[in-house]
């Protein structure tokens, strides 16, 4: 049985529900943030509750439960289905609304753990394709449950090319995130990611703690040409972790195959998250 948390209960989720006059399913007024487990470890718990408090401030959304709290609720709800490995996502709504605008109620959160499921092993061997679109997201750094501009730019992005797996933001010539992911390009013995106007990923925040250990970082504006002209990329998210990008529209980056530089940076990567897992550190 899959166990769900909702406003202080927990409650199976065959029967999980919250009702219709919540403004989150009436105008979309909610935030969310989404994480993975690493030997049954939550990874940056307290960075991700953090990032939802600052969604839902963001946005004007009260959050009535401090990082402690949510923490012990995100907890619970993970041991309670007993995963190997898990996702966790968490939503706090606006709660109910008499006028079916604005809301009026407490605000309503929600917590569900599924299991972890790994993407394809090809992805990471062969690299993966993306297309690009004209598109920059109201308020980057809120991670709200708003995703009709992402879900319609990855459509089109698939019918552009079948393989794509990610849908690039471009406005104003410059390059900013995925629908889904973050971007880092390697030119030039440097990897380099857009500063600001995006959302600031978590396992973006990581790998940029790796780079800046070596002293390989760059923070400044990406071009479309230049992204596009790039030795190396890679998508970087909860989901796809370190994933090299190999083929942009109808560009291909670098060799067409993950370069040195990304294979690197994903062992790294595996060897950082399991002395994560092995430490089993939660907040």
């Amino acid at each position: 049985m899959s166990v769900i948390y909702i406003n202080g209960e927990f409650v199976d989720a065959a029967v999980a529900s919250i009702p219709v006059t919540d403004v989150a399913l009436l105008r979309g007024y909610a935030v969310f943030d989404f994480l993975r487990t690493y030997g049954g470890t939550p990874f940056q718990l307290s960075a991700h509750l953090q990032r939802l408090r600052t969604s839902a401030a963001l946005i004007d959304l009260s959050c009535p439960w401090d990082v402690e709290e949510l923490a012990d609720i995100a907890l619970g709800t993970m041991r309670r289905n007993g995963h190997p490995e898990s996702n966790i996502h968490i939503i706090l709504t606006g709660g109910d609304s008499d006028s079916g605008f604005l809301p009026q109620g407490d605000p309503r959160l929600l917590v569900k753990a599924s299991p972890w499921e790994a993407p394809p092993g090809w992805w990471y061997e062969q690299g993966v394709h993306a297309v690009t679109t004209e598109l920059h997201r109201h308020l980057p750094q809120a991670k709200t449950i708003n995703y009709v501009p992402g879900i319609t730019a990855q459509i089109k992005a698939r019918v552009q090319n079948p393989k794509s797996i990610e849908a690039i933001y471009v406005a104003d010539g410059l390059v900013s995130e995925g629908a889904r992911s973050n971007i880092f390009i390697f030119k030039e013995d440097r990897w380099i990611t857009p500063a600001d106007g995006l959302l600031l990923g978590i396992t973006r925040a990581e790998v940029i703690k790796l780079l800046e250990a070596d002293e390989l970082l760059e923070l400044r504006d990406i071009t479309l040409e230049e992204f596009c002209a790039a030795d190396e990329a890679i998508l970087t998210s909860t989901t796809k972790e370190v994933l090299p990008l190999v083929r942009v529209n109808d560009v291909t980056i670098g060799e067409g195959a993950p370069g040195q530089m990304t294979k690197r940076l994903m062992r790294q990567w595996r060897e950082m998250t399991d002395a994560y897992a092995a430490a089993g550190v939660v907040l």
